[in-house]
């Protein structure tokens, strides 16, 4: 999933709002021109004609990436950071158990081997789909890192114990300047990513026939399509929201593709 920050004061925000004067997107307390400092605006409460635009420039930016948000906004052009590095490893690592609990269950997939391997399949489920959003974004210049959830991760560990699984333990936050079509592109890239790793599941899974490795292939398919399913629901938070802001029509067919995935792979 994805989350948008105010371009003032760095609220996560599900569907900002975009200010016609100079295209930045805001929370509803910062949408109007002279709540965020806008540039194309030359009479507010922060502007005035006397002072020189390079100085504003100077104004802005600090109250954009200054303060207390300068160690996390700053690195635009570094791939990664630390603390995403951290966020990252623990989410994977929490995803992973999710996927051993897949077969630790079953007394025909009791090997070390097919709990490791169900790992793995559960892992390429996460990680690619949160760093199609977050190299999308960087590829936009924008900033975009992975966070963990505190909500999302309680979740995730709880789905090890139930028979449904949910891997959700964080998301990829991104800051900076973007149209509605840079959105909605980097929300579908993740869903994405899942349905061409749902279709490379789909043709290996056919190669091992009935065999346990093609058991869980086909399960690993059907993980990733219902992921990019799941995604692209039109509401709040998910991918699909934003992506049928940009364009219901390239939503549409996203989400009639990953049904048809995840009708597939249920039959295998």
């Amino acid at each position: 999933m994805l989350e948008l920050k105010c371009q003032y004061c760095g609220l996560n925000v599900d569907l900002p709002f975009r200010c016609p004067f100079c295209g930045g997107y805001y929370c509803a307390d910062h949408r109007l021109p002279e709540f965020h400092a806008c540039r194309e605006i030359k009479r507010s409460a922060f502007v005035s004609e006397e002072r020189p635009l390079r100085e504003l420039g100077k104004e802005i930016e600090e109250l954009l990436y200054g303060g207390e948000h300068s160690k996390t906004f700053l690195p635009l052009r570094r791939i990664s950071s630390l603390r995403e590095i951290a966020h990252l490893s623990l989410g994977t690592l929490i995803v992973a158990l999710v996927g051993v609990s897949l077969v630790s269950g079953n007394p025909h997939f009791l090997s070390w081997q097919l709990a490791l391997f169900s790992a793995a399949i559960l892992t390429l489920t996460f990680i690619p789909h949160e760093l199609a959003h977050k190299f999308t974004a960087k590829y936009y210049g924008l900033w975009a890192e992975f966070r963990l959830s505190f909500v999302g991760v309680v979740i995730t560990l709880i789905s090890i114990l139930l028979p449904i699984k949910i891997v959700s333990p964080g998301t990829v936050v991104i800051s900076g300047e973007a149209t509605r079509r840079t959105v909605g592109k980097i929300s579908l890239s993740g869903p994405f990513v899942n349905m061409a790793l749902s279709l490379a599941f789909l043709v290996l899974s056919n190669l091992f026939n009935a065999e346990i490795v093609g058991v869980l292939l086909a399960q690993g398919s059907f993980i990733n399509a219902f992921v990019a399913l799941f995604n692209l629901i039109p509401f709040s938070i998910f991918d699909g929201a934003k992506v049928m802001w940009w364009n219901k029509y390239f939503w549409a067919m996203a989400f009639l593709s990953s049904l048809i995935l995840v009708a597939i792979s249920l039959t295998i």
